[in-house]
């Protein structure tokens, strides 16, 4: 056999390999079924991007949000509720022993200062998709405000409430952050999380008459020196799309459904602010018991709750949108 029929018919080391790989029945079926989970992969990456892209929902039209993306359309006064608007009436310096007085109202909370950036991009507001959408009546937004129970004395635990509403619209990680992850994450015991029912009045269904499930989660805060144990409880509720829900896990199973094409979620939350108040007898702080605050949350968010609801698109708004019909109206 000559040396050039001898290269055709023995070939090199590699090319050898190659031939008998390609010739095992068993490689064929294995690089058929890696293609295959490859290209599912990609598949199930692309739908899953395109269930959970949402084209955001935009705000009603009462609602008003500032450059700082909070909404400052929250009435002052809610029944026996008002805003706290008194500067050094509740913002305690423990350092000084003092009363803080920094020109602002006590009762707007963090989200009307500048928030750092790395919290807002924790809580994802104000990105650049914020920023773009503002002008357009569609971006994220919050408002954090504390209100006075005007029937309570001073050195009431219960005299004061602290209202946190969230915004979420659009976007692809619509993922609801609660209570049970954020201040487990600060150092809390969560000890359980059950729902409480409450009739708001006034309001049109499904918001009423039937009562709502106020998500109520307790927990426990042990102080690191006196090892003295501390519980409280957050409340909080969801609107998706205008409907009620109590839990975050049905909400991120809904958000995630691919024949929703525009959707929204927003969370009020509440709990008593605790704060050093001045009384006849000089200064005091306790803390309510959650047995203590049950009952004045049910009444707090009785006050709230409509007003709230007049800051998120209904059912029907978002309907509208679905079907190409008009913009957005006011909420119930």
């Amino acid at each position: 056999m000559s040396d050039k029929s001898q290269d055709i018919t023995a070939p090199d080391g590699a090319v050898r390999f190659v031939a008998r790989t390609l010739g095992n029945a068993n490689f064929l079926v294995a690089a058929a079924i890696l293609l295959l989970a490859a290209a599912g992969w990609n598949v199930a990456v692309w739908a899953m991007h395109l269930a959970t892209e949402k084209s955001p929902v935009p705000w009603p039209a009462p609602v008003d949000v500032n450059d700082k993306f909070v909404m400052t359309t929250m009435p002052d006064r809610m029944g026996p509720y008002e805003f706290v608007s008194a500067d050094g009436e509740i913002d305690f310096s423990r350092d000084k022993q003092d009363f803080v007085k920094d020109g602002r109202p006590d009762g707007e909370g963090d989200s009307d200062s500048d928030l750092p950036g790395d919290l807002m991009e924790s809580l994802g507001i104000g990105t650049y998709t914020d920023q773009t959408n503002l002008p357009l009546r569609r971006s994220n937004w919050l408002t954090i405000r504390t209100y006075r129970d005007n029937r309570r004395p001073p050195g009431d635990p219960l005299r004061y409430w602290r209202l946190e509403v969230y915004y979420y619209t659009g976007g692809v990680d619509l993922v609801p952050h609660t209570p049970e992850r954020c201040l487990v994450a600060g150092g809390a015991e969560h000890l359980g999380t059950t729902a409480m029912p409450v009739a708001i009045d006034g309001v049109d269904e499904p918001w009423g008459p039937a009562p709502l499930a106020i998500r109520r989660a307790l927990f426990q805060w042990t102080d690191a020196k006196s090892m003295s144990a501390n519980q409280f409880a957050q409340y909080y509720i969801f609107s998706l799309n205008g409907m009620p829900e109590n839990s975050p896990y049905v909400v991120r199973l809904k958000l995630a459904n691919p024949l929703m094409r525009h959707a929204y979620f927003a969370k009020a939350q509440f709990a008593p602010a605790p704060a050093v108040q001045m009384t006849d007898r000089g200064l005091t702080y306790r803390l309510p018991t959650p047995a203590e605050a049950d009952p004045a949350a049910e009444d707090f968010v009785k006050h709230f709750m409509p007003h709230v609801l007049k800051m998120l698109p209904m059912p029907q708004d978002v309907a509208k949108l679905d079907s190409g019909d008009g913009k957005t109206q006011s909420g119930s």
